[in-house]
């Protein structure tokens, strides 16, 4: 989970000689373990916002799976209690608000991205305007169609939490992450 903070050097200064800051302003990102932490520092004082937020982003996890015509049934399919969540997108790369919703639910959805070349799932799912965003609840004839047109990350994740929190049957526990066999089709 990305959180981000300031320290004023001359309040906490013991927190500043700890982590060995000695130019100001300089931003710290801690990525996930074991990745070292990296340190930008501004040149005369200007905040160049695009390189923070690649060096952020980059450390965002990616749990979605891709999805064609081939793995479609078995993603479907596989762990019938795991509520599934499907991402339609013209993107050939899985978006940051994608990939952030797939490593904060991995213990308890799964995701997959189709892409609009695999245009036999589009029609089966009606998508006719990028992006489309789907959750396949089991039991359930016809999947849970999101109408907004709100593709944050704060709406998407209000939208299946609500669906998580409704229908998830089975409970993972520990570090296990759900994992489905679309992501080894050798298996199926």
């Amino acid at each position: 989970m990305l959180r981000i903070g300031a320290i004023d050097c001359d309040e906490f200064s013991q927190i500043c000689e700890k982590e060995k800051i000695s130019q100001f302003p300089t931003y710290r990102i801690y990525p996930p373990f074991p990745v070292p932490i990296q340190d930008h520092v501004a040149i005369e004082k200007e905040l160049d916002s695009d390189v923070i937020k690649k060096m952020a982003l980059k450390h965002i996890g990616n749990r979605a799976i891709d999805i064609t015509a081939a793995n479609h049934d078995v993603f479907k399919s596989d762990n019938p209690g795991t509520p599934k969540v499907l991402l339609f997108t013209d993107k050939q790369k899985v978006p940051i608000v994608f990939r952030a919703l797939s490593t904060y639910f991995d213990k308890t959805l799964e995701f997959g991205m189709v892409k609009k070349e695999e245009e036999s799932l589009a029609a089966k799912y009606k998508v006719t305007k990028y992006p489309a965003f789907f959750i396949l609840k089991n039991g359930e004839k016809a999947p849970i169609r999101y109408e907004d047109d709100d593709f944050s990350y704060a709406a998407l994740f209000e939208f299946i939490n609500t669906y998580s929190e409704t229908f998830v049957f089975k409970q993972t526990t520990g570090d296990d992450a759900v994992e489905s066999k679309a992501t080894r089709p050798w298996l199926s």
